[in-house]
Parts: C-alpha cells; structure tokens; sequence
C-alpha cells in the first residue's frame, strides 16, 4: 500500500466508519428504542441505564423465571435492552408456551429521574396483553 492510500484511508475511511456507526446507533435508539447505553453508548448519559428497566407480569416473578431458564433470561434481558413491541410479543409468547397459560399481561417500566423536582419515578414504556386466541 502506498503512502497516498494510507493517507486517503486515514483522512477520509476511518472517519466515514465512525460516522457510520453513529448513525446506525442513532437510527436504532429512536425507530427500535435501543437503549443509549448500547451500540456505541452514543447519549448513554441522558438516560438511566437499561438494567434498571423493570418487566411487571402479575402474579409471576421475574426473578424466579429467569433463575434457571436461559431462553427466557435471554428474551427478558433482550426485552430491556430494546424494550420495543416486537420484543414484547416475543416475551409474552415465550412466557405463554413455558407456563402453559391462556393469557399473559407484560409491562415494562422505565425510571425516569427530574434533576429541578429532585423525583425519581417510572413511566410505562410498554404492555402487552396477549391471548393465545389472537396468535
């Protein structure tokens, strides 16, 4: 490679991957909700991180379904991560074939912290109520 190519690539490549990057990360966070914290971390400081997420389903713990099966810990983590609708109906639909259930309610809160009130509080981000009817 000679010294004109290595200098184009430095100049004008490396600069166009990052922009890329950038803005796939940012294509993501606004169309997929893709957690700032991901991909990059491109805002990651103007939101709580994505952990602190939490899935509600009535009558089940979260906890305890996710202890020892590793698809639904997947899926579930998944689900925080990117807490959109395609992957709630992914979740509601596993949790449905595990347990055998009829219909399932999955909600999934997100923490919200307001710097001028000094208050911390959640705001539902998403639900689902799925019925084995409608797949």
């Amino acid at each position: 490679m000679n010294t004109t190519t290595k200098q184009g690539l430095l100049k004008y490549g490396i600069p166009s991957i990052a922009i890329i990057v950038v803005v796939i990360q940012l294509f993501l966070v606004n169309t997929k909700d893709l957690s700032r914290w991901k991909g990059g971390g491109y805002g990651m400081y103007t939101e709580m991180h994505y952990v602190y997420n939490q899935i509600y389903i009535p009558g089940m713990s979260v906890d305890s379904l996710v202890k020892d099966n590793p698809k639904m810990k997947s899926t579930l983590g998944h689900l925080m991560l990117m807490p959109n609708k395609i992957n709630l109906k992914k979740a509601a639909k596993l949790v449905l074939d595990t347990f055998k259930k009829d219909s399932i309610h999955i909600q999934i809160w997100k923490p919200v912290v307001n710097v001028e009130k000094e208050t911390y509080t959640r705001v539902l981000k998403e639900e689902i109520r799925l019925n084995k009817s409608n797949l």
